[in-house]
């Protein structure tokens, strides 16, 4: 792995509230969904020398004074073992909230990851799921075998999973459907990426490109 520095940039963190729409399926593997084609592409130098966000709605977020990440507390693996977010200590983890019955938001975001795992290959991922009853750590088991390695995903209690989201700043609400699946997630649709010393650097908005990640990544 390279060497990584460390970045010393903003942080606010942006919401973007993607309301999935329902489907009745388990959504497809990254590699039979396209990627995010809305492009933002302020850069880390312009943003720097600010010391504040670029221009538009949709540019990421960065800050002078980096804060430790939350820990995410008593949320657990598939295997059903804690989750330890400090077990990522030494490289950069991008981390993301959704469902895997999102039929389009999620899997667009996983079809970027998957570019930025190409372009940064140290890089590692954690999804964190707003829908445990669904997604059961026996479903996540099963779901995440389809799954680059560096791709992991977590679930909890209800009340695990909201503190969890609120400590990111993360919205998500469960939305009735007269579909056959019966309810979707509207939710926070934003990446949050973590440095290999535990540092919250960085709030990517839906639809960030890999390209722009990873080259913030090789920057680090």
């Amino acid at each position: 792995m390279r060497p990584i520095k460390q970045l010393t940039l903003p942080l606010a963190l942006v919401l973007v509230v993607a309301a999935c729409t329902a489907d009745n399926e388990p959504t497809a593997t990254p590699a039979q969904t396209p990627a995010a084609t809305a492009s933002v592409s302020p850069t880390l130098e312009a943003a720097a020398t600010t010391g504040l966000p670029a221009a538009g709605a949709l540019a990421p977020v960065v800050a002078t004074d980096p804060r430790p990440a939350p820990e995410l507390v008593d949320l657990i693996n598939p295997d059903g073992s804690a989750f330890d977010l400090t077990a990522y200590a030494g490289n950069p983890t991008l981390l993301f909230f959704g469902y895997t019955h999102c039929p389009d938001v999620c899997p667009a975001t996983i079809g970027e990851l998957y570019g930025v795992f190409e372009e940064a290959p140290q890089t590692q991922a954690v999804f964190v799921s707003v829908d445990p009853e669904r997604d059961t750590p026996e479903f996540l088991t099963e779901w995440t075998q389809y799954m680059h390695d560096n791709f992991d995903a977590v679930t909890g209690t209800p009340g695990a999973i909201r503190r969890a989201a609120d400590d990111y700043g993360v919205k998500y609400a469960r939305v009735e459907t007269t579909s056959t699946a019966g309810y979707t997630m509207s939710h926070t649709a934003d990446l949050y990426l973590i440095d290999e010393d535990g540092q919250l650097l960085i709030t990517y908005p839906f639809g960030t490109p890999a390209a722009e990640i990873a080259a913030d990544i090789d920057r680090l």
